[in-house]
Protein backbone atom coordinates (compact mmCIF):
# COMPACT_ATOMS: atom_id res chain seq x y z
CA UNK A 1 0.00 0.00 0.00
CA UNK A 2 1.10 3.47 -1.41
CA UNK A 3 1.49 6.05 1.56
CA UNK A 4 -1.71 8.31 0.85
CA UNK A 5 0.35 11.30 2.20
CA UNK A 6 2.95 10.55 0.14
CA UNK A 7 2.53 13.12 -3.12
CA UNK A 8 2.10 15.93 -0.42
CA UNK A 9 5.15 15.17 1.30
CA UNK A 10 6.68 15.16 -1.97
CA UNK A 11 5.11 18.73 -2.89
CA UNK A 12 6.04 20.51 0.50
CA UNK A 13 10.04 18.55 0.34
CA UNK A 14 10.78 19.34 -3.76
CA UNK A 15 10.54 22.49 -4.77
CA UNK A 16 10.92 21.67 -8.45
CA UNK A 17 7.91 18.88 -8.13
CA UNK A 18 5.90 21.71 -6.39
CA UNK A 19 6.77 24.08 -9.19
CA UNK A 20 5.94 21.71 -11.90
CA UNK A 21 2.72 20.42 -9.97
CA UNK A 22 1.19 24.09 -8.97
CA UNK A 23 2.11 24.33 -13.01
CA UNK A 24 -0.65 21.55 -13.68
CA UNK A 25 -3.09 22.86 -11.30
CA UNK A 26 -2.97 26.15 -12.52
CA UNK A 27 -3.61 24.88 -16.03
CA UNK A 28 -6.19 22.48 -14.71
CA UNK A 29 -7.90 25.76 -13.26
CA UNK A 30 -7.40 27.34 -16.16
CA UNK A 31 -9.25 25.03 -18.45
CA UNK A 32 -12.02 24.65 -15.66
CA UNK A 33 -13.21 28.07 -15.89
CA UNK A 34 -12.58 27.61 -19.72
CA UNK A 35 -15.38 24.94 -19.73
CA UNK A 36 -17.21 26.30 -17.60
CA UNK A 37 -17.69 29.65 -20.29
CA UNK A 38 -18.34 27.55 -22.96
CA UNK A 39 -20.96 25.70 -20.87
CA UNK A 40 -22.51 29.16 -20.06
CA UNK A 41 -22.64 30.47 -23.77
CA UNK A 42 -24.21 26.85 -24.95
CA UNK A 43 -27.07 27.45 -22.25
CA UNK A 44 -27.94 31.00 -23.56
CA UNK A 45 -27.89 29.48 -27.21
CA UNK A 46 -30.43 26.73 -25.78
CA UNK A 47 -32.44 29.27 -23.73
CA UNK A 48 -32.55 31.53 -26.69
CA UNK A 49 -33.74 28.41 -29.44
CA UNK A 50 -36.36 27.75 -26.65
CA UNK A 51 -37.86 30.83 -26.29
CA UNK A 52 -38.01 31.79 -30.32
CA UNK A 53 -40.15 27.82 -30.44
CA UNK A 54 -42.53 29.52 -27.55
CA UNK A 55 -42.92 32.41 -29.34
CA UNK A 56 -43.72 30.47 -32.26
CA UNK A 57 -45.90 27.61 -30.99
CA UNK A 58 -48.37 30.86 -29.95
CA UNK A 59 -48.52 32.06 -33.28
CA UNK A 60 -45.76 35.02 -32.70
Amino acid sequence: MTDPLGELRRIEADSTYRAAFRAQLDAAVVRRAEEEAAFDVEVVAAAERMRELVVRGRGG
